[in-house]
Parts: structure tokens; sequence; C-alpha cells
């Protein structure tokens, strides 16, 4: 038999592992299994082929690197991934040598002898699609030192490895790459040893090892590996008490407080105070708050102080502005960490002779629920209020009532995690924490000194969700219609650079301050204010007016642009007090209500060819005189927004998104993307002479071409894809895709040839989250079609073309004709 033969039987039978046979083709598959022990002397190493895994272990961190390595004779912490339909669509096989027989020339790079019982994990596929497959460890915490993962390899035909780190859960059942590290294992490698470098990692993560490109109906193609070794030293920080808590070193967490002797009962309820509003000289050690665990030493997500918020943006997905300030609580939870968890819990607090009030400012992650209790001196809950991300960041303040004179304390925990939410890891964070009551052995006052409520407590403010931070279907509704008297956030109505559309600049979409926005807000019952009856315990919007600040005092609600409107009508329920005025602005035109009435209904008809916004504004009017009565600020209330008939159809988040990408590159110019120069040796893309397409070329000296798109947001409720069509002209050139936060990666890369010690460095070292689309291997020119499935959470991306091989493979091209945009269902959005 040929050797041609041989190969093709080889190919054929790389199926039977991953194909395991249905009813009635036993007879195939042992026919399938003698091939695959005839030719390769290779066999399933247990009747299903099945990897042996250490299932106790495999979803817990290590504590030392060794437990990764693995000769795959024994049960290993190295497990297939879930398959997710894109990263992970095969699986790996355990297979073991049964004899002395030598591997073909064309099976490498590794030892083509290897010794009869070794074991190797096998991957392989006869296809049309290419199928690929990934092989997980289990969790690290962290890794304080650059790690090395090595390991004998095997590969056939086109198949092709690569060492990836991934998030320790799957995010909305994706694998999620952290990292892609360099990865120069190939079948032309001079000997079968992949040896891959790992940075320093401070959050947890897996280690994956990805075989790809297993395709080709003709001879197939497989990827094998034995012998995985991995070192490196991993991070752990301790509490010195009974207990000790391992976790990433984040926002520098220290242990808290050593409260547990406590000598006597607090004497006055601020004795619970933590924290100041300015963050300066904090000392969190002495607070009387600390962890507590009912089974000290099982768990991981421990309570500690945090000392900085280096990567608070990445880690809580939060708005910059928002952070805690000085020292703060904060628990990790993370991805493998076991429920009850252990809560922060105050010092017990005798008894109060009056109601008491707890105030704190809280952040959370998305996906986190957490609660505050009383508890009894028996440790059962008295009473528990949820926290809602809508209240964050505060401060909140719950009231509490006496508790019958019995003591009591306060406990923080977290109850629930969305672990697809965001790859299973989640932060609650805590500060600024202050108590006020009177204690059953204090003095109280027979009467509380008179104080007026500041209106914002009075209205219970809090600043609305922006758009960023819910879901498309609501940030993008198909109305402009609002009920705050129902509940309803509106985020359609909130100024955000988030709502960024086509056709519009940042500048036209910038936010505005805090003092300049609409609050959401209930009105009492029983207000100590004048407000007309119907406004009385509705939910509403507000604008706060101080009539004291010498500048122009306004708030404004901005609505999503509108293509166009021909006789729309938008009516508007509010109330108006002393001294505030509303009017309803478009295309630089605005209308105030010709009646000054405190409650009212305004409504205005609308014409426009043009795309416009409708902006409500609320504003100090100085002409209307305020009594020296009014202890409150001017203010405006909003219940609701009605639009009825002739506003054109608001477009949907798919099609905005379709607007900002699709693009006939060369006949349309670059569209709505541009061209960046960040570093020497970066070159533009540019329209070819015959209009087209865009080409970017590349000669000695010049590395790297960068296309980004513009803003966009992707419906969370349908998967969509972009058709894009490309070429490379040359050996040696690649094509990328960099999304999101990879745009501050793209900025970072060094362009230079050599390195401060004048050896080469690598343009693609800080490409860690970038996707190749095309490349190296350039076999001919031509244009090709390739389909990207688009992340719902992605807002942005850059087409990175890099060629730096000129010198070996010369001048180079890289071709874009066309970005398309289309459902899964290969239909055109827009």
């Amino acid at each position: 038999m040929s050797i041609i033969t041989q190969l093709w039987c080889i190919a054929f039978i790389a199926s039977v592992v991953i194909c395991k046979p249905a009813n009635g083709l036993s007879e195939q598959y042992r026919r399938e299994l003698y091939y695959l022990d005839f030719y390769l002397g290779i066999r399933p190493a247990n009747e299903q082929g099945d990897l042996e895994v250490e299932e106790r272990s495999i979803d817990k961190y290590i504590e030392s690197a060794a437990q990764l390595n693995c000769d795959f004779r024994s049960n290993c912490l190295w497990a297939n991934a879930p398959s997710d339909g894109l990263l992970d669509t095969s699986e790996f096989y355990l297979l073991t040598k049964g004899d002395r027989k030598a591997f073909p020339i064309q099976v490498g790079p590794g030892n083509a002898h290897p010794p009869t019982g070794t074991h190797f994990a096998f991957a392989g596929n006869l296809t049309k699609e290419p199928q690929s497959a990934v092989l997980i460890s289990a969790p690290i915490a962290s890794q304080s030192s650059t790690g090395i993962l090595s390991f004998e390899y095997w590969l056939y035909n086109s198949a092709r490895l690569e060492v990836l780190l991934l998030k320790v859960n799957p995010v909305r059942g994706h694998l999620t790459v952290i990292e892609r590290p360099i990865t120069d294992c190939h079948f032309l490698k001079t000997n079968g040893l992949c040896r891959v470098e790992i940075r320093k990692q401070s959050e947890p993560f897996r280690l994956a090892i990805h075989v790809f490109k297993l395709l080709d109906p003709a001879v197939g193609s497989f990827g094998m590996l034995t012998k995985v070794r991995y070192e490196a030293e991993l991070s752990t920080f301790h509490v010195k008490w009974a207990m000790k808590i391992h976790g990433p070193p984040i926002f520098g967490g220290m242990p808290t407080a050593r409260w547990l002797r406590q000598r006597r009962p607090i004497s006055s309820a601020s004795n619970l105070n933590c924290g100041r509003e300015d963050g300066q000289n904090e000392n969190f050690e002495e607070c009387l708050w600390a962890d507590f665990a009912k089974t000290p030493g099982t768990n991981t997500a421990h309570w500690a102080i945090g000392e900085h918020t280096q990567h608070w943006e990445q880690i809580m997905r939060t708005t910059p502005s928002s952070r805690p300030k000085g020292q703060f609580y904060f628990q990790y939870v993370d991805p493998v960490a076991e429920f009850p968890l252990p809560q922060l819990r105050s010092v017990l607090i005798p008894c109060t002779q009056t109601p008491s009030s707890l105030s704190f400012k809280f952040w959370l992650s998305l996906g986190l629920q957490a609660q505050i209790c009383t508890l009894g001196s028996d440790n059962v809950a008295l009473s528990c209020v949820y926290l809602n991300d809508a209240d964050a960041p505060g401060p909140l303040t719950i009231d509490v009532d006496t508790a019958d004179h019995q003591p009591f304390r306060f406990a923080f925990n977290v109850l629930r995690i969305d672990r697809g939410a965001n790859g299973g890891a989640a932060v609650v964070a805590l500060d600024d924490i202050r108590y006020s009551g009177w204690l059953c052995h204090e003095s109280a006052p027979t009467a509380p000194p008179p104080r007026l409520p500041p209106l914002s407590s009075l209205l219970q403010l809090r600043l609305p969700p922006s758009a960023a931070f819910v879901d498309t279907a609501q940030a993008f509704s198909d109305s402009l219609e609002c009920s705050f008297e129902r509940g309803d956030q509106c985020p359609h109505w909130m100024h955000s650079v988030s709502d960024l559309e086509s056709g519009e600049s940042e500048e036209e979409a910038e936010e505005l301050p805090d003092s300049q926005r609409f609050w959401l807000g209930s009105v009492p019952r029983r207000p100590p204010f004048p407000v007309d009856p119907s406004f009385r315990g509705a939910q509403v919007a507000v604008a706060l007016l101080n009539r004291n600040a010498p500048e122009e005092q306004f708030a404004i609600l901005t609505s999503r642009p509108i293509p166009c409107a021909e006789k729309g009508r938008l009516t508007i329920a509010y109330f108006a007090s002393p001294g505030a005025q509303l009017s309803i602005c478009a295309n630089e035109q605005c209308v105030s209500p010709k009646r000054k009435r405190e409650a009212d209904s305004m409504s205005v008809a609308l014409n426009s060819a043009h795309s416009f916004r409708i902006r409500i504004v609320a504003e100090r009017n100085n002409s209307m005189p305020i009594s020296q009565n009014d202890l409150h600020e001017p203010f405006i209330l909003i219940k609701s927004i009605a639009a009825r008939s002739g506003f054109c159809s608001l477009s949907s988040a798919a099609e905005l998104a379709c607007q900002a990408l699709n693009c006939a590159f060369g006949s349309e110019g670059l569209c709505k993307f541009k061209t960046l120069f960040l570093a020497a040796g970066d070159v533009p893309f540019v329209v070819t002479p015959s209009g087209e397409g865009i080409v970017a070329r590349f000669s000695r000296g010049m590395r790297r071409a960068i296309l980004k798109s513009r803003h966009f947001r992707l419906p969370s409720n349908e998967q969509l894809e972009m058709h894009l069509e490309a070429s490379l002209s040359t050996f040696g050139s690649r094509l990328y895709i960099c999304p999101d936060e990879q745009q501050k990666t793209v900025a970072r890369l060094s362009m230079e040839k050599t390195g401060p010690n004048g050896v080469e460095t690598d343009p693609l070292r800080e490409f860690g989250y970038c996707e190749l689309l095309m490349g190296p291997k350039v076999e001919e020119r031509r244009m090709e079609r390739m389909v990207v499935q688009l992340d719902p959470e992605l807002r942005h991306f850059s087409l990175v073309a890099v060629h730096d091989k000129s010198e070996q493979f010369g001048d180079a091209e890289v071709h874009l004709n066309r970005v398309e945009i289309r459902d899964t269902g290969d239909r055109p959005i827009c």
C-alpha cells in the first residue's frame, strides 16, 4: 500500500475518535479502530476513549503549578472545554501507543518512535468545514511570575495549535479569551516540544490548548499531545488569624478588623461609622466590621479592605466617575466560590431606644445580587433589604426599628451571581458607612432637633441608568413613549454618548453632567411641600434647579434621533414649582406653555423632513417670584411622555449597527470607518485607482495598517454576522480583527524593528485579544469572503493588517473590498 493510501486511511480514522458509533454502525467502527491501530499503532486507552479527568478538582483552584503536569496515564486536571459552537466544536480523546510502530514522516514534529504505553490527547476530523477542539486546565487564581507551559505534540495536514488564556467560566455560553500568548509550535519545528511563555496574571484564568483547522474531506487532519508541564509561581494573599484567604490580589486587599475579642459593647451608634466622604486618613482596620464565615477556611470569597481602585472599570463594569475614595470594603466572588459566602458583619449592638438608620455607598458587579440584614444575637435574620444596582452608588439609607430593645447586628452578604454574565467572577464594594440612633443607655433628647430634609432625600432621587448599561431593547426602543409613573426608567430619553447613532458626531451626543440631568424619584404621599394631588405617591422624573447658583440652571431629557416627522404630537404630563418652567425644543426652536400653571399637560406638534432630536428642558425662571416661605429649590416633575402618530419609525439596534458598518469600500470611500496612524511604520488604507475596494501597501519599514470602526450597539436577542471580503498578496502578511478594549492595545504596539537590547521585537506581542482572520500562509492572491460572528457585547473594533516580513518575502498589499452585516439566515440587515 502506498504512503498516500496510508495517510488517507490515517485521516479517515481520525474521525473515529471524535465520532462514536451509533446503533448499527459497530462493525464500521471496529474496522476504523483496526486501521488506526494498524497504521499508527495507537488505540483508545479505554472503552470509550474518554479523557481521564480528576472530576473533584477540575473546577477548584490549583495550589501549585505542578498539579497541571500530565502524561495522561492517570486522572489529570485537564478536560475538554464545554462546546460553544465557535472556539470549541470538537473533542479530545485519550489514545495510547500499543506497539513500536513508527509514525509516518507526515506526522510530526514530535518523536516518530514514542515508547509503547505513551498516552496522548488526540483531536482530529475529516470534514469540509474546519473544526476545533479546546483542552482546558483547572482554574488558576493568579500567577505572580512569568510561567512556562510545555508539551510534546504531533500535527498532520492542516491542523494547527495555539495556547490560550480563558476566563474560568464561559460568558453567555461562549469561551472567552483573555490572552493569546505567542505560540511558535508548528509542523516544521525542529523538535516536537511546544514551549509557551505565560505573562503574569492578576485575575483567575484557565490555560487552554486549542487545536484547530481540523478539516479536509480528502485526507483529513489531526493533532495530538502528551507530557504537559506547567512551571510558574502562583499568588495567594492571606488573612493571618484563624483562616486563610486565597484569591487574586485586586484592589490591594487586606484583612478586615480583628474584633473577635471585643472588650465591651459599643457606647454610641457612631462607633459603627467607617470611612470618610473625602477618603482621607482612613483606617478601616480599626472599624468594627469584619469578615465572618460559618465554616472558616473552606471558602475563597472573603471580605477584605481595598486600598486602591486600579482596573476598577474592567473588574466592576461601571462608569469611571463612580468609585470609592480611599479605603473601602469589598468581596471578590471568584468563579469557583461556594455558597453560602462569608458575610461582612458589625459588632453586636446592645439595643436601641428609638428607630435608627444605617447609610452606606455600594457598588455591584453585573449579575450580582446582595442584601443587608439585621441579625439577632442568635444570628437569625430579623429583616433584610435587597441592594438594587439602580440605587448604586447611593448613599442608601436603611431605617431600623428598635428590635424590641434586643441586641442585634448588621450583616452584608451576597445571595447569588450570574456565572454567565462575566465569566463567573463578581465584586461587591462598600464605603462611607454611617450609623445613627440612640442606644438604650444613652440620654436621648425629648424631641429631635428641627430640621427639614433636603428635597433630594424627600424624593429619594437616583440617577437613571445610562443606555450603555441597559439591554438594547430598552436603549433603542422603537417608540418615544415613556411612563415614569409606571416605574419605567426610559433610558431612550436619557442623554448619553452611548446613544450615539448614525449620522451624529460625538460632540452632538456629549454626556451632560449630573447637575444638568433629570433624576428618577418618588413623591411622598404626604409631601411637606405643595404639589398637585395627582402627583402624590407617584414615580416621576425630577429636575432640581439651584435658586442660589449664579449661572443658569437647567436639566435636559433628550430623545433618540427621529428620522422625520409629519404632524407628530408629543404630550408631557408635568408639575412645575414656583421659579421653574418647562420647554420642548427641536431643530433649534423651543416652545413653552403660555399658561403659567403649576400642573399641566403640555402638547406640541412637530414636523421635520430631516433627522432630529427632541429636548425637554427644565430651567429656572428668574422672572417668576419665589416666596421666602418656599424652603425648597425650584423643581420640575414629569409623570409621562406620550407620542401620537406622525413620527417616522425609529431604527433598531441591528439597523443602526448595520448603518455604521456596512460598506462597499472604494465606491463609498471608507464609509464610517477611519484609518489610524499610531506609530512609525503605520500605513493608511486608501481607495484603489479602480475605485474597487481599499488597499494598504507595505514595503520595507512599513509594517501595519489600522481601520477602525465607529461606535455601535448590537441587539442582545439577535445574532449578527459580519461578512468581510479581503485578500492578501504576499506570504507572511496577516489580517486581524481586534475588538473593544484592544483599541488601547493597538495604541501601545511598538513598531520598532528592534528592542532596547537590539533583539527583534514581534509586532504582535501585545495583540493578546485579536483574532487572526487571514494569513500568514498565502498560496495565491484571491479575494476571500469571511464570516465573523459578532458578540452582542461588542462596541467597536479595528481591522489590523500586519506585514513585518518584507525583507524575507517582499512587498505586500492587503485589499478590503466589502463589509456587510447579515443575520444567521444570511439575510442582509440593511
